[in-house]
């Protein structure tokens, strides 16, 4: 658990030095794991944002979604394959789904995950971010960039979920912690490429605290007690600069990149 459930502000959401703390703890564990059975793979399980059961309209609003996406792309870049979430259902605030199993705002962001993100790492370097650290200071970026191989599913799952990203794709998920918007391009061989879009923001007047997310403007509800909505990407034409709002989360996906590390399984 990240933080005291029982002291938590939203605030506590947006701090770079919390979101490190777990990167900390692995290499620990990598460490032990390394000297005394090398080459065995490390696990997570129960993961969530708060102690003491989670705090209403924090651990499970949009603001937890910082710490869990954070968690999913930090612990994938340290070669961590599974990630158990702490919990569905009815488990303090630290749920996906409330007491009348509508899904809250960190159900929508896994299921984008697991639907746009394959299980292979891709290194990035994203120049101007990249800053080198002076004497007695530690570099935080709030803005946070991880790249995968796009999820390749077979054509009947690809109908479902309402689009074709072949193989060879790339997925990036970016979270600004900036109060301001931030602005990326993309360089070389994905320069030219068209990029879907999937940017989740809160929905409602309660900001941060809001257990609803909009989808490119656009609300998510399920349709009926069985059936998800269709999760549209918004396209974005090749060359565009990527506009990431400030305080959101969002996916991007560089179709037809052809890369050679995501050609095969």
């Amino acid at each position: 658990y990240y933080i005291d459930g029982r002291v938590a502000k939203v605030t506590d959401f947006l701090k770079t030095r919390l979101l490190d703390t777990l990167s900390d703890q692995i290499r620990k564990i990598q460490k032990v794991v390394n000297t005394y059975t090398p080459g065995k793979k490390i696990w997570l399980e129960g993961i969530g944002a708060t102690s003491a059961g989670g705090m209403n309209n924090l651990s499970d609003s949009y603001a937890a979604g910082f710490l869990w996406l954070n968690t999913l792309g930090l612990l994938a870049s340290q070669g961590i394959d599974v990630v158990v979430r702490h919990s569905f259902l009815d488990h303090g605030h630290n749920h996906l789904v409330d007491q009348n199993f509508n899904p809250l705002p960190d159900y929508w962001l896994s299921l984008l995950y697991k639907r746009l993100i394959g299980p292979k790492v891709l290194a990035i370097h994203v120049a101007g971010l990249q800053r080198k650290p002076r004497p007695g200071r530690v570099i935080r970026d709030k803005l946070r960039i991880y790249a995968h191989c796009t999820a390749v599913g077979q054509p009947r799952q690809q109908r479902s979920r309402g689009h074709n990203y072949v193989r060879g794709s790339i997925t990036l998920y970016i979270i600004n912690l900036h109060r301001s918007r931030k602005k990326i391009k993309l360089a070389g061989t994905l320069r030219d490429k068209i990029v879907h879009q999937y940017l989740l923001q809160p929905y409602g007047k309660d900001g941060l605290h809001s257990k609803s997310v909009q989808l490119n403007g656009q609300p998510l509800a399920m349709v009926d007690d069985g059936t998800l909505p269709e999760l549209k990407p918004r396209p974005l034409r090749a060359g565009r600069t990527l506009v990431i709002p400030p305080l959101t989360m969002s996916f991007y996906v560089v179709k037809n990149v052809n890369a050679l590390a995501c050609r095969y399984r």
